[in-house]
């Protein structure tokens, strides 16, 4: 049914009303779905910050125009893939960065920045200057307004349906994130990275590049004991942190590390290990 046939079976002010209301609710759900995309697309910092930074970029957003979030869409979401993020230098505990992106040709980028920018435009037009359309008393003037709103609507619904795609995508790695971190498998991840990070493999990282033969290897006798030297306190709790008793079995399950056995013209043999 056509913008004329509906004014015509319908009280005509009421049907301009109704459309007004519908571009609004459109527009509205845009601006939602910006901001819920932008305040999760993008996390970093130590793990114990994680959930105050996410609440701060959150807070920061909700407060931002609709002209500003489309900017930020198009920068953050549609750009090109950020350079690789390696955090502090001097780290002290486990660090993340994921961020969340939309890879596409240029057809596509130019194709999504124009309805974005149209949505901008329009929901301008709507709020500040739809007055002029508004004349209740000229029933031609409201078969005018009804055409302009429908006309609008359609310009806008293609943003609104990329961004719905969006909203739905991100949503599902998001609960298949929530899965993998429940998951047995993850523990094992997050576990092997902790112990990587821990001061104790760091310092035996540290004692190879000092204490190194030729050949790179070094003698992990010679490394336990500037370890007992250097970190006593770190080797009393290492069973207690790590469930490991003995340098060699950590250095294994880090999977930092080479490491093989040299016999000795006494018998027995000794250790040696190297970074992988």
């Amino acid at each position: 049914m056509g913008s004329d046939q509906q004014i015509t079976s319908q009280k005509p002010t009421d049907e301009v009303l109704r459309k007004i209301g519908r571009n609004l609710l459109i527009f509205q759900s845009i601006e939602y779905m910006l901001k819920i995309i932008l305040g999760n697309s993008r996390l970093q910092g130590y793990v114990h910050e994680l959930t105050d930074n996410k609440e701060h970029r959150a807070y920061g957003i909700q407060k931002d125009m609709l002209g500003i979030l489309i900017q930020r869409y198009v920068n953050e979401i549609l750009s090109d893939p950020d350079e690789e993020q390696h955090g502090p230098q001097d780290l002290s505990s486990p660090w993340l960065f994921s961020a969340f992106k939309i890879s596409g040709d240029e057809k596509f980028y130019e194709f999504q920045c124009r309805n974005l920018e149209l949505v901008r435009k329009e929901r301008n037009q709507l709020v500040h200057h739809f007055l002029p359309y508004w004349q209740p008393d000229s029933r031609e003037q409201l078969i005018v307004a009804s055409n302009y709103l429908d006309e609008q609507r359609e310009k806008i619904l293609p943003a609104r349906e990329h961004l719905k795609s969006v909203f739905e995508t991100m949503n599902q790695i998001f609960q298949e994130q929530v899965d993998f971190f429940a998951s047995e498998e993850f523990g094992q991840h997050f576990n092997l990275m902790m112990l990587q990070s821990s001061s104790l493999i760091q310092l035996f990282c540290n004692i190879s590049t000092r204490i190194n033969r030729a050949d790179g290897w070094t003698c992990l006798a010679h490394a336990g004991k500037l370890v007992h030297e250097e970190a006593p306190d770190e080797v009393s709790k290492m069973k207690a942190k790590y469930g490991y008793g003995s340098f060699k079995k950590l250095l294994v399950v880090s999977k930092c590390f080479e490491l093989f056995e040299d016999s000795m013209p006494s018998g027995g043999f000794r250790t040696f290990y190297r970074l992988r």
